[in-house]
C-alpha cells in the first residue's frame, strides 16, 4: 500500500519553520521556562536561524558556560553574524583571556568594526604594545568613535603627553563623550583655567555623570556656595554616589537640617562610608539620642580612631568604666592621643591616683595633661612636682597655671614670685589674680599700685575690693569723701568690717550721730566691735551728761562725774575684710574630651582623573 501524502513519514522530511521555533523559543523564554526555550532555540538553531544561534551564545554566556557559548557564537559568526564575534572578544576580555579576544576583537575589526577597533587597542594597552594599542585607537577614533578619543588621552597621559591627551578629551568631548569631559575638566582645573572647568561640569551636569556633579560640588562648596554645592552634591546622589550623600549631608548637618542630614547620612551608611557613621553619631550626641550615638560610634570604630574614643566617652558618662577602658585601650592602641587624656581623667575620676599619673604623663605634652598633674600634685601636697608641671603649662602661656602658681608661692610667703605669677595672669586678664596682687602691693605698704588692681574687681562688684579701695582712700589719700562711698559699696553687699570703719571715720570726723548710726548697724548684727564703740559713744554721752549736772551741783552728779574715767579707745582702728575671690564659672568635672571633627582638606577630596581605559560593549 503506498503512503498518502499525508502521511508521518512525510511530514517529518517537511523543512522547519526556524522563524517560527524562534519566535516560539523567545515566549518560552519570557514565560520563564528557560529549558524548554534552550531546546526550542537549539532545534532553530541547528537548522540554520543566525538568531537562535547567537541568542543561545548569550544565554550560555549568562549561565557561565563558556564554551557553549563560543560554540553557538562561533556558529552565527560563521553564518555571518558580526556582532557574534563581538560578544565573543568581550567575553574573553572579561575572563582576561586576552589572546582569544584579540582573535575575536580582529575578525571584524579588519571589516571596519569601530568598536572592534577600540576593544583591540584596549586590550594592546594592557599587554604593554603601546604602539599597536595607539595605531587601533586612531583608526576609532578617526572614525569619530568618543571613547576611542577617551582612550588615547589615557594612553598619552601614560607617556605624560599632556597635550596630546588633551586634544583628543576635546575631540571625544565635541563627540559627546562624558569620560572625555571629566578627564578634560580635570586637566583644566590642573591648569587653573576655571571657566573651562565649570562649562564642563555644567554639561556633565546635564548628563548625570555622578562625579563630575561631585567635583562641581566640592569647587561650589570651597567657594563658599553652599546652595549651588547642594545642587549639584543632590544629583550626584540620584545615582547613589556615596562620597555625594556624604558631603551633602554634611551640609544640612552645618545647617541644622537635621532630619536632611540624618537622610543622607543614612544613605552613606548603607554603603559603609565610615565617616557618614562618625558624623551621625556627632549628632545623635548632641541631640543627646545617647543609644543611637553608640550604635554609630560602634560602627564607625572599625575604620575611626576618633569613633572609638568617643564611644569610649559615652560609657564614661554613664559610669560604664569597664566599657569604657576597654574602647579608651583600644583607641590608644591605634595612636589616639585625645583617649589617653580621657583614660587619666577616667582613672583620677574613680581615685586610682597612680594610673590617672601614669596616663597623663604619656600626653605629658600638651598644656591640659600638665595642669592636670599640676592639680594631683598639689592636692596630694607633694607641692614640688605640682610647680614643675604648673611651669611647664605656664612656658606655653596658660594663664589659669600663672593663677596658680601665685597662689602657692603666696602661701609659701615668696611674695616677690607670687608677684611675678599674678601678674602675668593680670597681663593675661585674670581677675583674681589682680584681686591676689592687689593685697601684697597692699601690705607691702605699696597703696597705688593696690589701687590700681582693686579698681577693676571692686567695679566689677568684689566685696573685698570696694572694702579694700575704702580703706586706701581713707587711710593713704585722705579722700574721705570716697572712701566712704566705697565702704558704702562694700557695706550694701553686707561687709560688717565697712560698717565699722565708716563708724570710725564718721567718729574722726565729729560725725557723732553718723558714727552711732553705723555702729548700731553693726551692733544689730552682733558684731562685737561695732557694740564695743557703741558702748564707748553711750558712755561718752553719758560722762558728758553728768559733767553738765555736776556744774549744776546737782544731786550727788559730781561725786559720780568724777568716778567716770576717760577711756582710752583706739579710734584708729580700722579692719581689713576677710579676703574674697570674685566667683568664676564652675568647670564640670571629668567631662572627656570628643572628637568632634575630623581633618578634611576638600582640595584632597576631589574624584582623580580617570585612567582606566574602556571598552565597548
Amino acid at each position: 500500500m503506498m503512503n498518502s501524502k499525508f502521511s508521518f513519514g512525510k511530514i517529518k522530511d517537511l523543512p522547519k519553520d526556524t522563524g517560527l521555533i524562534h519566535k516560539k523559543a523567545i515566549l518560552l523564554e519570557k514565560m520563564g521556562k528557560l529549558d524548554e526555550a534552550i531546546e526550542s532555540y537549539k532545534i532553530s538553531a541547528q537548522e540554520g536561524n543566525i538568531k537562535s544561534q547567537y541568542t543561545l551564545g548569550k544565554i550560555y554566556l549568562n549561565k557561565k558556560q563558556y564554551h557553549e557559548a563560543e560554540r553557538w557564537y562561533s556558529m552565527a559568526f560563521k553564518n555571518g553574524y558580526e556582532k557574534a564575534a563581538f560578544d565573543l572578544g568581550n567575553m574573553y576580555y572579561d575572563l582576561e583571556g586576552y589572546e582569544y579576544a584579540l582573535y575575536w576583537y580582529e575578525k571584524i575589526a579588519m571589516d571596519g568594526n569601530v568598536k572592534a577597533q577600540n576593544n583591540l587597542g584596549v586590550i594592546h594597552y594592557k599587554l604593554g604594545d603601546y604602539v599597536r594599542s595607539e595605531r587601533w585607537l586612531k583608526v576609532a577614533a578617526d572614525d569619530n568613535l568618543g571613547s576611542a578619543c577617551f582612550n588615547l588621552g589615557i594612553l598619552y597621559l601614560h607617556f605624560e603627553k599632556e597635550e596630546d591627551a588633551m586634544e583628543y578629551f576635546k575631540k571625544g568631548s565635541v563627540l559627546l563623550s562624558d569620560d572625555c569631559k571629566y578627564n578634560l575638566a580635570i586637566l583644566y582645573r590642573k591648569n587653573d583655567d576655571e571657566k573651562h572647568v565649570i562649562s564642563l561640569y555644567k554639561q556633565l551636569y546635564r548628563s548625570n555623570h555622578s562625579r563630575g556633579c561631585y567635583n562641581m560640588g566640592l569647587i561650589m562648596e570651597i567657594n563658599g556656595d553652599e546652595y549651588e554645592a547642594e545642587r549639584y552634591y543632590l544629583k550626584s546622589c540620584k545615582n547613589d554616589f556615596t562620597k555625594a550623600q556624604y558631603r551633602l549631608a554634611y551640609l544640612y548637618d552645618r545647617q541644622d537640617k537635621r532630619e536632611d542630614a540624618i537622610e543622607f547620612y543614612e544613605k552613606g551608611i548603607e554603603h559603609n562610608f565610615s565617616l557618614s557613621k562618625f558624623r551621625l553619631a556627632n549628632l545623635c550626641n548632641r541631640e543627646n539620642e545617647i543609644e543611637r550615638a553608640k550604635m554609630y560610634y560602634d560602627l564607625a570604630s572599625n575604620d575611626m580612631v576618633e569613633a572609638k574614643n568617643n564611644l569610649a566617652g559615652l560609657y564614661f558618662e554613664e559610669g560604664n568604666y569597664e566599657k569604657a577602658i576597654k574602647n579608651y585601650d583600644e583607641a590608644i592602641a591605634d595612636g589616639c592621643k585625645v583617649a589617653i587624656e580621657n583614660l587619666g581623667d577616667l582613672y583620677e575620676k574613680i581615685g586610682d591616683i597612680e594610673k590617672a599619673i601614669s596616663y597623663y604623663q604619656r600626653s605629658s605634652n600638651t598644656v591640659s595633661c600638665q595642669i592636670k598633674l599640676g592639680d594631683i600634685f598639689r592636692k596630694i601636697d607633694n607641692i614640688d612636682e605640682s610647680i614643675i608641671w604648673y611651669k611647664k603649662a605656664f612656658e606655653s602661656g596658660d594663664v589659669h597655671s600663672a593663677y596658680t602658681l601665685g597662689l602657692i608661692y603666696e602661701q609659701l610667703k615668696d611674695f616677690e614670685d607670687a608677684k611675678k605669677y599674678f601678674s602675668y595672669a593680670v597681663e593675661h586678664n585674670h581677675v583674681n589674680s589682680r584681686i591676689h596682687l592687689g593685697k601684697i602691693y597692699y601690705n607691702e605698704g605699696d597703696f597705688e599700685k593696690s589701687k590700681e588692681m582693686f579698681e577693676i574687681t571692686a567695679n566689677e562688684n568684689n566685696i573685698y575690693s570696694q572694702h579694700m579701695i575704702g580703706l586706701i582712700y581713707e587711710i593713704y589719700y585722705k579722700d574721705y569723701t570716697n572712701a566712704k562711698y566705697w565702704y558704702e559699696k562694700s557695706k550694701e553687699q553686707g561687709c560688717i568690717e565697712s560698717i565699722y570703719n565708716l563708724g570710725q571715720l564718721s567718729l574722726k570726723l565729729d560725725e557723732i550721730e553718723e558714727s552711732k548710726k553705723y555702729f548700731l548697724e553693726g551692733s544689730a548684727k552682733e558684731d562685737k566691735n561695732c557694740e564695743y564703740m557703741l558702748a564707748y559713744l553711750y558712755y561718752e554721752k553719758s560722762r558728758s551728761m553728768f559733767k553738765n549736772l555736776s556744774d549744776l551741783h546737782y544731786e550727788n552728779s559730781e561725786s559720780i562725774y568724777n568716778l567716770m574715767e576717760e577711756l582710752n579707745v583706739n579710734k584708729e582702728e580700722r579692719l581689713v575684710a576677710p579676703f574674697e575671690e570674685m566667683k568664676e564659672k564652675e568647670e564640670e568635672e571629668y567631662i572627656p574630651q570628643y572628637i568632634l571633627d575630623v581633618n578634611e582638606n576638600l582640595e584632597n577630596e576631589f574624584e582623580p582623573i580617570e585612567k582606566e581605559m574602556k571598552i565597548e560593549i
